[in-house]
């Protein structure tokens, strides 16, 4: 007599087993889609934790240089000229040759020693330059406290100015405070994606002037006369506004 086999000895029919990989294929696509929301997530915290840290490191960059501003005059490329310790305009929004009040970065003069262009990092054009993406800095100063760890022949005075070019704010610094002909500056790109940078000068009068030196200060004390305190205001596209009130030393 013949036995027949039992239901568990013959295994899974196929409708079950078409059940089980559907199972398993809606599990799988709900573990993926877990898995690509966190991977998302964290990019996204990356990205932010980046950017926090390059806005932190360029405005304290901003904040050492005005707060440590010296009352050092310098000259002009030519040799002919003296320039102020400090030479800063009210600021801009869109670029360095426009500013939010429309009086633009004239008001640091033809004279001044730095231009910046529209490129990438460390990339910069002379005064003088025939190039026609230079832009006038919108600030430019003696700076003291430059580090001379490596025991150098030069001055711990440094010669910064600032620009907004295309949304980036670059820092631009000269290897000598009397520059000549020929001296190319290094330039920085400190601050990304900003709409507008703004500048006000405090005086001993406690009033904030929009230029620096003011227009009614007397020509010798202009060249070395510097502010109270400088006030910042960046606005960036990402992150909205931010103020800062930096006090000059001395």
């Amino acid at each position: 007599m013949t036995r027949l086999p039992s239901r568990s000895a013959r295994g899974f029919t196929l409708i079950e087993m078409l059940v089980a990989l559907l199972i398993l294929g809606v599990l799988s696509a709900l573990g993926y889609g877990t898995y690509r929301a966190a991977r998302i997530s964290a990019e996204r915290t990356e990205e932010s934790l980046k950017r926090s840290r390059e806005i932190e490191f360029g405005m304290r960059v901003l904040v050492m240089d005005f707060a440590q501003m010296a009352p050092r005059p310098v000259r002009d490329p030519l040799g002919q000229q003296r320039l102020p310790a400090l030479h800063g305009s009210a600021g801009n929004g869109t670029s360095a040759g426009t500013s939010a009040s429309g009086t633009g970065s004239s008001a640091l003069g033809a004279n001044s020693s730095m231009h910046f262009d529209s490129g990438p990092g460390f990339q910069s054009t002379f005064s003088g330059s025939s190039s026609s993406t230079t832009s006038l800095p919108l600030a430019e100063f003696t700076r003291g406290g430059w580090s001379n760890t490596a025991g150098q022949q030069r001055s711990t005075l440094q010669r910064v100015a600032y620009a907004l070019v295309d949304g980036t704010i670059k820092r631009s610094y000269q290897t000598a405070l009397d520059t000549v002909q020929g001296n190319q500056p290094i330039v920085q790109d400190l601050l990304t994606g900003v709409k507008t940078i703004q500048f006000r000068y405090m005086d001993e009068n406690q009033t904030y002037q929009n230029q620096w030196p003011p227009p009614n200060l007397p020509q010798p004390d202009s060249l070395v006369t510097r502010p109270v305190a400088v006030e910042i205001t960046i606005e960036f596209k990402d992150w909205g506004r931010i103020r800062r009130l930096v006090e000059v030393a001395g």
